[in-house]
């Protein structure tokens, strides 16, 4: 029996798919990060290292993103 592959995403993918490639810069750094440094901080000795997203953490970026532009 195979594994199951849980797919997982940076936060400069997640950006781009929130804002689009020529925003995806701007957005990962005003937005995409802060909230996930608030609601899913890491060990400092993670500072500097890949971050590979969860899919719940995916999902919690994005239904922050849309409330935040359904104004």
């Amino acid at each position: 029996m195979a594994t199951k592959e849980i797919k997982t995403m940076t936060p400069s993918e997640l950006a781009a798919s929130l804002a689009g490639k020529d925003s995806a810069d701007r957005v990962a750094k005003a937005f995409v990060r802060p909230y996930l440094r608030r609601h899913f901080a890491r060990a400092k000795d993670a500072k500097g290292t890949s971050w590979n997203l969860t899919p719940a953490q995916v999902k919690a970026v994005k239904d922050a993103w849309k409330k935040r532009h359904a104004a």
